[in-house]
């Protein structure tokens, strides 16, 4: 089978294409930065999700996209390029495949479509309402999916990811913040008074999530992708320096002007995933399991920039 997988060079996107290809898949790369290792049967396009890239998807059976402005912080900097790349980029994706061979678009959206969730566990269903620009861009976009497949028939599944971490994950993401604190024999700063709830996920069970909804995901359905292990914030930061050995504590900083604003944390984001389940899926990896191998990962080898993604 032939894959296209725009943003392939992010951090889920390189462990996406990795696994692809130890499948036997031939994976077509498209994505602003060159991707960083070589396979037989991979290629790898420069291009924009905002240019034309119908040749791209010419021969490609699946797309996976996955190209985006990534994160909160990250679109509070560039709100307009997010609203311009994560909207128009994938209606331009969407448009794209239109009169191609794609059978199949898996769209890579966000818990942060769910913003304060109304209900616990948060089901695919459960009310939206994003509160940041980041959050409406990828609720905007799956609305755009819902569109394609009704006036096209096209096969679009959005899939809702929570708190993705993992070996190799840039430093813009909670959890590789607190382990290079640690690292650094710093205690990790915690916001608000730390009791914000997760669900971490770690990226083999997304990406085995991801390959589940290619295979069997009904049409035009989203998914909820994620662990179901809760853990505060303040919990995950004494976990790490549990595993660290280190004789420190979580440094409580409050919000605040100079932190985070209450009104854009969200307190409790618990999913349910019964949906992805029913499909044969599972996680395998429990939070402490996961945050282990992924302390040991960066302990060995933070410093060597290469091996970091976005």
């Amino acid at each position: 089978m032939r894959i296209l997988v725009t943003g392939g060079n992010g951090f889920i996107g390189h462990t996406l294409v990795r696994y692809l290809l130890k499948d036997g898949n031939e994976v077509k790369v498209i994505d602003i930065k060159p991707i960083k290792f070589t396979h037989p049967k991979l290629e790898f396009v420069k291009k924009s999700v905002l240019e034309d890239i119908r040749w791209e998807m010419r021969d490609c059976d699946i797309v996976y996209h996955l190209a985006a402005e990534l994160g909160v912080i990250n679109s509070d900097k560039k709100p307009l390029n997010t609203l311009a790349v994560n909207i128009d980029g994938t209606v331009n994706v969407f448009r794209c495949a239109l009169g191609t061979n794609v059978k199949k678009i898996v769209y890579t959206s966000s818990s942060e479509v769910y913003g304060e969730p109304r209900e616990i566990p948060i089901k695919e269903d459960s009310p939206k309402s994003p509160v940041s620009i980041y959050g409406v861009s990828k609720l905007t976009a799956e609305m755009y999916a819902y569109g394609y497949v009704k006036e096209y028939g096209m096969n679009i599944n959005p899939i809702r990811l929570f708190n993705v971490y993992g070996p190799g994950q840039g430093f813009e993401w909670v959890v590789p913040i607190f382990m290079q604190k640690v690292l650094n024999n710093e205690p990790p700063l915690v916001f608000g008074d730390g009791s914000q709830v997760r669900c971490f996920t770690y990226i083999e069970d997304v990406v085995s999530g991801m390959e589940t909804v290619r295979k069997k995901g009904a049409k035009g359905e989203a998914y909820n992708i994620a662990n179901t292990d809760q853990i505060t914030m303040k919990e995950l930061a004494e976990l790490i320096i549990k595993i660290s050995g280190k004789s420190l504590k979580p440094r409580i900083v409050g919000f605040g002007l100079e932190t985070r604003a209450k009104e854009r944390d969200i307190m409790k984001r618990i999913p349910s995933t019964e949906k992805l389940k029913a499909l044969g899926w599972k996680p395998e990896v429990s939070v402490e399991k996961g945050i282990n191998k992924t302390f040991n990962w960066y302990k060995e080898n933070l410093g060597k920039e290469e091996l970091f993604y976005e």
